[in-house]
């Protein structure tokens, strides 16, 4: 674990830009995201401030950020969070906001704050479980994670209420602007011929709270794996899958959530991987490695617990159809060396990915303050000069197909 920066205040959010400069982009919960190069130097203004506009407090705050495939040129991205207007049902307690902004023309370092565009407003009954994850697939449509509105339970059952968006996975294409919102759903979402019985916008349904995904690239490129958090006994690792329904509230992990409904409401998506409480209690989804600084990490799926700070690691067995999960243990003393330690703030809150594929993860301690690592193997024996070619080889391969 490389120590990158201390200087973070209850960070979330670990992005890249995709457009081929080497920043990573830090978001804080407050509504503040920073800009950081590969060394660890922070810019002196932040990229986006949004303080005045979020509301923070337990889960909720700024929880999402995704930039458009093709930002290099249109200076687009995206961010979820929750919002500080009033929600329209009185005994609702909040509304979060997805929004589009844009880049300053002026300045790449720098976000247009004047330039935000609401493209979808939720709301949300409780304050916990607001979801919050976007992402772009390879398809270039956008994914939008929800949490089941919150309490403990799904008490109002929205998971599985299919004209609910809450305890979804929702697909839309904002590169069109339908007649009444900034989006239109894509034509080959699952539901779309079913809007007397779904909301066309769900991709996937029955989920908790999910909190941090990864797409994979390489051979299976585009497939992207989540961590959703349990209630009372398990934690999951869900692949996301086109129409699933992933059994929330009625399953927790492979286990019966509600014995009446179990496995009663048509067939349901079990997990991947799933722990239970003895392990962990809160998952933090993560990243696929797909770096080559650090080869004995390729393949891995890298993700961690909040409660604990456990780091674990999943790696597919395609033959037996199954993937073996267990502890990612770091190096001790006689391993590590500066700058590497074993040993890092506990509270795990996030991973993400640089442009070539190295894992980084930002944690916190008992106050707000946070820190952003770098994830490395102590034996590191990947090729500096090779890797830098073969990312400049994926870049020009990447902008080739977006045109």
């Amino acid at each position: 674990m490389e120590e990158l920066s201390s200087i973070l205040d209850d960070p979330l959010i670990i992005q890249n830009a995709g457009d081929g400069t080497d920043r990573l982009f830090v978001g804080e919960q407050k509504g503040v995201v920073h800009i950081f190069n590969q060394n660890g130097v922070k810019s002196k203004i932040p990229f986006l401030n949004i303080t005045d506009k979020v509301l923070t407090g337990g889960e909720r705050g700024l929880l999402g950020l995704a930039f458009h495939p093709n930002f290099k040129k249109n200076r687009r991205f995206f961010v979820y969070y929750s919002s500080r207007a009033k929600p329209k049902n009185s005994s609702d307690d909040h509304v979060t906001r997805l929004c589009e902004f844009s880049v300053s023309r002026q300045n790449p370092g720098i976000a247009d704050k004047s330039s935000e565009k609401l493209i979808m407003e939720i709301q949300q009954p409780f304050s916990n479980h607001n979801g919050g994850e976007i992402i772009f697939g390879d398809d270039s449509y956008l994914y939008i994670f929800l949490g089941d509105g919150g309490s403990g339970g799904d008490p109002r059952g929205y998971a599985q209420n299919t004209l609910s968006l809450l305890g979804k996975v929702l697909r839309i294409d904002i590169n069109k602007i339908g007649k009444r919102r900034g989006y239109v759903i894509p034509p080959d979402n699952p539901f779309i011929r079913k809007r007397r019985t779904f909301r066309p916008e769900i991709y996937a349904y029955g989920v908790r709270n999910i909190w941090r995904c990864g797409k994979e690239s390489g051979k299976k490129n585009g497939r992207i794996m989540c961590g959703d958090v349990g209630q009372n006994r398990f934690e999951e690792i869900d692949l996301l899958q086109k129409g699933a329904n992933y059994g929330w509230n009625n399953r927790e992990g492979f286990e019966c959530f509600k014995n009446k409904t179990c496995g009663k409401t048509g067939p349901e998506v079990k997990p991947v991987f799933a722990y239970s409480h003895d392990i962990g209690s809160s998952v933090i989804g993560g990243q696929f490695y797909s770096g080559c600084l650090n080869p004995r990490l390729r393949r891995f799926y890298i993700f961690g617990d909040y409660m604990n700070g456990k780091l674990f690691r999943l790696l597919e067995k395609p033959r037996k159809k199954k993937w073996n999960g267990r502890e990612l243990r770091l190096c001790d003393s006689t391993l590590c060396s500066p700058p590497l330690t074993n040993t890092y703030e506990s509270y795990i809150t996030s991973f993400g990915l640089d442009e070539s594929g190295e894992v980084y993860m930002v944690s916190r301690g008992g106050t707000n303050s946070g820190k952003l690592y770098r994830i490395v193997d102590p034996v590191r024996n990947g090729d500096p000069k090779k890797c830098k070619a073969s990312k400049a080889l994926q870049t020009k391969r990447k902008y080739l197909r977006q045109g």
